[in-house]
This record gives structure tokens, C-alpha cells and sequence, in this order.
């Protein structure tokens, strides 16, 4: 038996785990509905226009759409960048057009979504079970669920976003393990001889930065919101670089990084980002000829679009700022279906645990970066105010699904929260007491409970209008 939970202990295994399960949770019934919700209706049509089929086979059936099609070889989403409906495009390629086809690649992103945080978890706390912890309570969060299983942008930028934050802690494990011992401040006085000081590295070569940039780049090609996920790599890497200056003993550590750094990072996150973003037009400039100027037109009249659009505006009842989002104040309904005495729904909505449990964990991690100096503290705060905090200064109308790159971070902040609480001890006479390891396993508990309890408003299962209003806690989600 010891053999075997020794053998079950490694970080690969609980990886692969998570990977299971949140590909059991986002495969099954994947299908169904069988016709599109919520912005199913543009999507998935933009994926089959770019693949070339038929109007018929594409369910380009208004004027407007044709419109599109013949002017923007897109419908009106036109105005997101076409990455993220390239993915789309590659399941129906692959398996078809019909509603399983335009959300099978959503179903993958969401899976290695989880799969990528876990490996992020494992990067930071070197722990087999905090990895597997950390990978099921995203398989379990509720928002980035329903983002799996549905045919929008969304899951995609989650996706890059994570996948970009994966690789820039890759690469501080990478440019640390080549960063040598400081020098001693003062030679012993019996040295028979000087050694030779080593050098501190700053290669401008650094592969695991430059793959980050193409994820971030993939995230932006996917929907402009991504430019958060550059802006918080950046700032880590600054304050990674003064780190590294500092314990080296170099002086004036922050200006020497934004000096001798700026170079680097100005081609990793922002020219390779921006030939990732002008290679998803590929496809653009084959249809239409490699005109820029009509290229450079359209990226100005999507701009004047997307900052046009006002909250005040727009009067959707599902709308919610920023602030409403950790509190859950405001679900989106995706789809819904009332009978007589049944309602078949699916509600965007955060899983109550990891949301709400957020807004203490956030702090606390703030606290111990500030207190502690714990880089692993530091790097989830920054990632989350980071993606968080520049949507208390949009005017673009919000929604809660909006947070959908914010999740896996949510769940990070808990994860450091419940790690802490395990290690807290408390001494009595000989024996050593954790009071809140019981408080940590019964939070991980409760969050797979409530996903199972929202397991069908997430999905349109049928309950009972009793049942139904059982799972609306408040007016807000009704």
C-alpha cells in the first residue's frame, strides 16, 4: 500500500488526473442543446464562413449576415480578432458543423486550461496534492465550465492567458538555474588566489520568455481583453529582474532591470505578440489580397466599435461592473427553457466557493507578499489584480462571463489561502495540533459540492421549478 500512494504521490499523476476529470466534466452531453446559445448565434457561423461552406451549411440566413459574409468574410463578430474562431473552426473541421462540432474545441481549451494551472500550482508549490487540489477546483469552477462547453471566445483567452503566465514561471525556473551564487562582498584574506568573479547573466535569448509572448499574442489575437495578461507580464518580469539585481547585490536593482530589461521585453511582449496577432489574419489577407491599408481600416472601425459601446447604452438586463463580479451579484443566462412544471437553463455563473472565497484569499495573498516577501504571493497578486483591476476603468458594457481569464487565478489566491492554513500549527504540551486542516478540506469539499448542486443550471439539465428556484439564492439570478 505504500508502494502505491508513493507511486500516486507525483506531481504527473495528479496532472493527469485533473486532466481527466475536467474532460469527463466538459465532454459529456457536450452536444446539447443542439442549437446555439447566447453568442453561439456569431461564432461558430464565423468558423464555418472561414472554412468556406455554404450559407446553407453555415446558417447564414438574414441580409445582414450576407452582408457580412460578402463584405468581411465573417458575420458581425468581425469586430473580435480571428484566432479564437479559427479554433472553432478547427472542430467543425474536424467533426462538424452541427452543435458538438462548433464546441469541441472550446471542451479542449477548457481541459487544458486545467491541465496548464495545474502544472502552474506545481511550478510554484512543488506539491503533488496542492497540484491536484489546484486542477480540481478549476475543473470545478462553474464559470470556466460553462465557457468549455459553449462555442464563444472566451475559454480561448483563458486558455493563452494561463498557458502564458505557465511559461514565464518556466522561465524564471530557466534564467534562475543559470544565475550563479553572488560573489562574496569582501575576499577572505587568506585567498591564495583571486577567483574569477562570475557574470550576471542577461541573456537577451530566453526561450520559455519568448513563448509567453506568443501566448499572450495568441490571447490578443483571440479578443483585445488579452492586452491585460501582457500588462501583468511585464510587471513581473520587472519585479522579477530588480529581485534577481537585488539578491545579487547589485545597486539601484529596479532601475538596472527597467534599463537593461526594457530591450528584451519590448521584443518578447510586444513585437512577438504582434506578429502572432498579424499572422491570425492569414487567413484575412488570402481572401482579400494583402491589402494593409483596408487591414489597418478595419482594425480602426473594430476600435471604434468596441469604444463606443457604453453601459448606459446598452440596457441588458445581465450586465454587471467589475465589482458585482467576485460577489456573483449578477449571473448570464445562456439559455433557458420553461414548462410547465420543469426549467431546462444555463446559467454563466461562478462557483459560489472560489468566487466569494476569493475575496478573502486575495487579501491575504496581497498581505503575505508585502509581509513575507513570498514570491509565489507576489506572482498571484500580481496576476490578479493585474487581469482584474483595468475593468474598474472600462466604460465597455461588463458581464460577469468576462472574468473568465480571472477564474483560474481566483483559484490560485485560494489555493496559497488553504496551503497556509494547513501549515498553521498549534502547540500543546509534546503534540502539535493544524485547526485549520479540517476548515482547508472541508472548503475543497464544499466547492465540488456546490458544482455538483449547479451541475444542471450550468448544462440545461431538467429540474423541477421547485428545484430550479432551490438554485437561485437571490433575485439577481433569477
Amino acid at each position: 500500500m505504500s508502494s502505491l500512494l508513493r507511486a500516486l504521490n507525483r506531481p504527473v499523476v495528479a496532472v493527469v488526473a485533473v486532466g481527466i476529470i475536467a474532460a469527463i466534466i466538459r465532454f459529456n452531453h457536450l452536444g446539447y442543446p443542439q442549437h446555439s446559445v447566447f453568442d453561439e448565434y456569431y461564432y461558430p457561423k464565423s468558423a464555418c464562413i472561414f472554412l468556406g461552406y455554404s450559407n446553407e451549411r453555415c446558417r447564414i440566413n438574414s441580409a445582414d449576415e450576407r452582408f457580412w459574409r460578402n463584405d468581411r468574410n465573417d458575420t458581425g463578430a468581425w469586430v473580435h480578432p480571428p484566432l479564437g474562431k479559427w479554433a472553432i473552426a478547427a472542430g467543425e473541421l474536424a467533426v462538424g458543423t452541427d452543435s458538438y462540432g462548433w464546441r469541441v474545441s472550446s471542451a479542449v481549451a477548457g481541459t487544458a486550461t486545467v491541465v496548464a494551472l495545474a502544472v502552474i500550482v506545481q511550478l510554484l508549490f512543488a506539491s503533488a496534492l496542492w497540484t491536484f487540489v489546484g486542477g480540481l477546483l478549476l475543473a470545478v469552477e462553474n464559470l470556466n465550465v460553462v465557457l468549455s462547453r459553449t462555442g464563444i471566445l472566451d475559454i480561448f483567452v483563458t486558455l493563452w492567458i494561463v498557458l502564458g503566465f505557465m511559461l514565464i514561471l518556466l522561465d524564471r525556473r530557466w534564467i534562475e538555474s543559470r544565475t550563479p551564487e553572488p560573489p562574496p562582498r569582501e575576499a577572505p584574506e587568506d585567498a591564495e588566489a583571486e577567483t574569477p568573479r562570475p557574470r550576471f547573466p542577461i541573456p537577451l535569448w530566453r526561450p520559455w520568455r519568448f513563448a509567453a509572448g506568443a501566448a499572450f499574442g495568441a490571447a490578443v489575437a483571440t479578443k483585445w481583453s488579452g492586452l491585460t495578461g501582457i500588462a501583468a507580464a511585464v510587471l513581473l518580469s520587472y519585479v522579477w529582474e530588480a529581485s534577481r539585481r537585488r539578491r545579487w547585490g547589485l545597486s539601484h536593482p529596479l532601475r538596472r532591470a527597467i534599463s537593461i530589461e526594457t530591450y528584451g521585453l519590448a521584443i518578447t511582449f510586444l513585437m512577438v505578440p504582434l506578429g502572432v496577432y498579424l499572422l491570425s489574419y492569414l487567413g484575412w489577407f488570402v481572401h482579400f489580397g494583402w491589402d494593409f491599408n483596408r487591414w489597418a481600416t478595419e482594425q480602426r472601425l473594430a476600435f471604434d466599435f468596441q469604444t463606443g459601446l457604453r453601459s448606459s447604452e446598452e440596457g441588458n438586463a445581465y450586465q454587471s461592473g467589475a465589482w458585482q463580479w467576485l460577489l456573483l451579484w449578477r449571473p448570464i443566462l445562456f439559455y433557458r427553457v420553461d414548462g410547465p412544471d420543469f426549467v431546462k437553463a444555463i446559467y454563466a455563473n461562478g462557483n459560489p466557493a472560489i468566487f466569494w472565497g476569493s475575496l478573502v484569499a486575495i487579501p491575504y495573498t496581497v498581505l503575505a507578499w508585502i509581509r513575507r516577501r513570498d514570491w509565489r504571493a507576489g506572482f498571484i497578486a500580481i496576476t490578479v489584480l493585474a487581469l482584474y483591476l483595468p475593468w474598474f476603468l472600462s466604460s465597455h458594457p461588463e458581464y460577469l462571463f468576462y472574468a473568465g481569464p480571472l477564474s483560474p487565478f481566483l483559484v490560485l489566491a485560494c489555493v496559497y489561502m488553504l496551503k497556509a492554513m494547513t501549515e498553521w500549527t498549534v502547540r500543546k504540551g509534546e503534540k502539535t495540533y493544524r485547526p485549520l486542516l479540517p476548515v482547508a478540506a472541508a472548503f475543497v469539499v464544499l466547492a465540488v459540492g456546490l458544482f455538483v448542486f449547479f451541475w444542471p443550471t450550468l448544462t440545461a439539465g431538467r429540474l423541477s421549478t421547485e428545484a430550479f428556484r432551490a438554485r437561485m439564492w437571490f433575485p439577481s439570478w433569477g
